[in-house]
C-alpha cells in the first residue's frame, strides 16, 4: 500500500503556470499591520468549544473599552481582538490573566506574519507571591531570581527604592500554562 502511495506521489507535479510565486508589496498589508498595532490573538484554553456570541457579550461586559473591541474567529477556538485604541489594548493585557466560563483564557501580541495554525498560546502571566522571605532579601533583584525560576520574569512589585516590606513579594511571571508548576 505505502509504495502504491509513494509510486502515486511521485507521478505529481506543478506546472509552470501553477509554480510562480506572488509577490506581495508593503501597499497589501499596509492596512492590516496599522489595524494589528491594536490587536491581540486570543485563545481559551479548555477542550471544549467556544461560543463566540457568549465569548464577545462575556469579555464585553468585563472589560468595558472605551472605545469599543470586536471579536473575531480566525480559526478554530483562535480569536482576533481588535480594540478602538491602544490604551484599551494595553490596560486589557495587563491586568491579564483572564477567564471565561472558569477557563484561562490566553493572549498574544499580534504578529501578522505568522499564519493562524502556527501561532502557538501557552504563555500567560500571573502574580506569583514569595512568602518568608529574611528581611534584607525583599529586593527586586530576589524577585527576578526567585521569579526566573518559575517562568520569564515582567515585573517585580517594589517600591522606587527597590525594597519591599509588605508580608510577601510580588513577582509578575509569563508562565508555560501546558506545564506543571513548580
Amino acid at each position: 500500500m505505502v509504495e502504491e502511495l509513494e509510486k502515486m506521489w511521485s507521478k505529481l507535479s506543478f506546472t509552470e503556470e501553477e509554480d510562480e510565486d506572488v509577490a506581495l508589496g508593503s501597499n497589501c498589508t499596509k492596512a492590516a499591520r496599522a489595524i494589528g498595532r491594536n490587536c491581540v490573538v486570543m485563545k481559551v484554553h479548555t477542550t471544549r468549544s467556544v461560543s463566540l456570541d457568549a465569548l464577545r457579550k462575556n469579555l464585553r461586559m468585563l472589560w468595558k473599552t472605551n472605545r469599543g473591541v470586536q471579536i473575531s474567529e480566525i480559526e478554530d477556538d483562535l480569536f482576533l481582538v481588535e480594540f478602538g485604541d491602544g490604551k484599551d489594548k494595553q490596560k486589557i493585557l495587563d491586568m491579564c490573566p483572564w477567564s471565561f466560563e472558569k477557563q484561562l483564557v490566553l493572549m498574544h501580541e499580534f504578529e501578522g506574519e505568522l499564519i493562524p495554525k502556527d501561532i502557538v498560546m501557552k504563555w500567560a502571566p500571573f502574580w506569583i507571591q514569595i512568602f518568608n522571605l529574611p528581611l534584607k532579601s525583599r529586593t527586586k533583584e530576589t524577585g527576578w531570581t526567585i521569579g526566573s525560576k518559575i517562568g520569564e520574569v515582567m515585573e517585580v512589585d517594589v517600591s522606587d527604592a527597590g525594597v519591599q516590606w509588605g508580608k510577601f513579594l510580588r513577582v509578575r511571571v509569563r508562565i508555560d500554562v501546558t506545564k506543571k508548576l513548580i
